[in-house]
């Protein structure tokens, strides 16, 4: 028999379980929307106990309903039945960061970098309303798959003003990520929230946390007695990671101060080799031309970096986003073959704020190979093929050409003599699948106008058509660059296998007549391999 919690919301199954309880995928019939509902167990304590315990679930429960804040998961209801709380959320399709570690090794300083500086927004969020986490960790950190980094679990949070209940509850948390002031019986602050936020970062770039032992005894210990050991694979990330984990609060990295280096470290070209299907922050990419991939998800809400102006928060279009599957990867290349020939580099870029030092590319060449597949179109007079093993397809490009790997971005640029235009291939591999192109281009150019990230922009067409036997998707426009107004189509398909793949194409608008016969033949010798 289905069972319906406060004759509303019906379970379907569970979604993970630990020692408070379980996570359940439900159904609100009234408002008809699949949620998250929390329910909470309290196991071998009295009932004057459970009580109390129930009523600062719930009261915690409400204090976190009360934020408002792109990176804190949403809590919609908060139920008591069955002597025992449920707690109603937004479903979040998700991994945590935690599950991501664990399966795929440390992240790179870039992603780590991002993931911090939003749970550091969050967490500055919460802190401003009077509400504290108290049990930031891996775990409740969810990187979802529409590219957002989220918070939950507020579940053991303390409203500083309401701390009645809270005061008796006694030590929760997990003692990897606890700061020594709340092992050591003192009350927790903000500062706290800082610390376990350092220990998360350790964790994720380095693969495990700064103070794990065998034992949580031992483990206590060593959070009171021990000094982190210097993480060795943090690079930008050293300075704030370690000025979080000071032990004496007073002396913790101000949350202002870590922000802005979190900043720096997701936006340094030298540290971040972007995960494939990202936004990459535009500054710093002008050896290549830039733009929207099908893989993007953009991330909605306000900036990111709190503390910081505006215009450097938004970096471009789509601002600066995680990938949408968090992959670990590093910068790759294609080989290079021998007596291989190449032409001009300088591509376009289409950053609409200012660049830093450009990003270091790979230079490519083509592969003398005969064509990607059988199925493949012959390669024109005066075109070569050209052979990515990385990106996993081939394509005819003009002699002279020069294909450029970008340093941190799933993608290769070619550009050559003949035409100002740049051609872009971009891949990524999801770990979900998206359906429809035409309305994943529609969603994203929703957000760029949203956001006024293209100057002078003008939708020519969002075209739905079918691309070598699959569902595809034309997205065709213009805007303003540096004064100067550029012709842009898009293709974006997705292959039998899952791959999304982005044909970008763009030039001049006053050569695009001319110049448009560079994509049709791109896109007629372009194959998956």
């Amino acid at each position: 028999m289905e069972r319906r919690v406060s004759n509303r919301y019906r379970l379907i199954e569970p979604l993970g379980e630990g020692g408070m309880g379980v996570v359940w995928r439900a159904y609100d019939e009234l408002l008809d929307r699949t949620v998250a509902i929390k329910e909470v167990r309290y196991t071998g304590v009295g009932d004057a106990k459970r009580a109390e315990l129930n009523g600062r679930t719930i009261r915690e429960a409400r204090a976190a309903g009360r934020l408002d804040h792109p990176s804190v998961i949403v809590i919609h209801d908060v139920v008591e039945e069955d002597g025992r709380p449920w707690i109603v959320m937004q479903l979040v399709r998700s991994r945590s960061l935690a599950e991501v570690v664990r399966e795929r090794g440390p992240l790179t300083v870039g992603q780590v970098a991002v993931i911090g500086g939003r749970v550091l927004d969050a967490l500055r969020a919460a802190h401003a309303t009077g509400v504290l986490h108290r049990d930031v960790k891996p775990e409740n950190v969810l990187l979802a798959d529409d590219g957002r980094v989220v918070l939950t679990d507020f579940g053991i949070a303390s409203l500083e003003a309401e701390a009645g209940l809270t005061a008796t509850g006694g030590l929760v948390g997990t003692p990897a990520y606890m700061p020594p002031e709340r092992l050591n019986g003192e009350p927790a602050r903000p500062e706290s929230d800082l610390w376990s936020l350092g220990a998360t970062l350790y964790a994720a770039v380095e693969g495990e946390p700064p103070f794990r032992r065998d034992s949580w005894a031992a483990t206590v210990a060593a959070v009171l007695r021990d000094e982190p050991g210097p993480p060795a694979r943090a690079g930008a990330l050293q300075p704030v990671i370690m000025g979080l984990l000071r032990r004496n609060p007073d002396e913790r990295l101000p949350a202002a101060e870590a922000a802005r280096l979190l900043y720096e470290a997701a936006t340094s070209p030298s540290t971040h080799p972007t995960p494939p299907g990202a936004w990459r922050p535009t500054a710093g990419a002008a050896n290549t031309a830039e733009g929207p991939t099908l893989s993007t998800r953009s991330r909605r809400g306000r900036a990111l970096w709190i503390g910081l102006p505006a215009a450097v928060a938004v970096l471009g279009a789509g601002g600066f986003l995680v990938s949408n599957h968090w992959t670990n990867t590093a910068t790759i290349t294609d080989p290079t073959p021998a007596g291989s020939t190449t032409g001009p580099t300088a591509t376009p870029t289409t950053s609409s704020t200012p660049t830093a030092t450009p990003e270091p590319t790979r230079t490519l060449t083509a592969t003398p190979t005969a064509t990607p597949t059988a199925a493949a179109q012959p390669v024109p007079a005066g075109w070569r093929a050209f052979r990515s093993t990385q990106g996993r397809f081939g394509v005819a490009v003009p002699e002279g050409w020069r294909a450029v790997k970008h340093a941190t971005r799933d993608s290769i640029s070619f550009k050559g003599p003949g035409t100002p235009g740049a051609m872009i291939v971009e891949w990524t591999v999801p770990d979900f699948a998206w359906t429809d192109p035409a309305k994943q281009w529609a969603s994203l150019e929703k957000e760029i106008q949203a956001k006024n990230e293209f100057e002078g922009y003008n939708r020519i067409g969002i075209v739905p058509t079918t691309y070598l036997g699959r569902k595809a998707a034309d997205w065709e426009f213009t805007r303003i660059r540096e004064g100067q107004r550029i012709h842009v189509i898009n293709r974006g398909f997705r292959t039998a296998d899952g791959r999304p793949y982005a044909l970008y194409w763009e030039t001049t608008d006053a050569r695009w007549d001319s110049d448009r016969r560079y994509f049709e033949t791109f896109a007629k010798t372009f194959r998956p391999l």
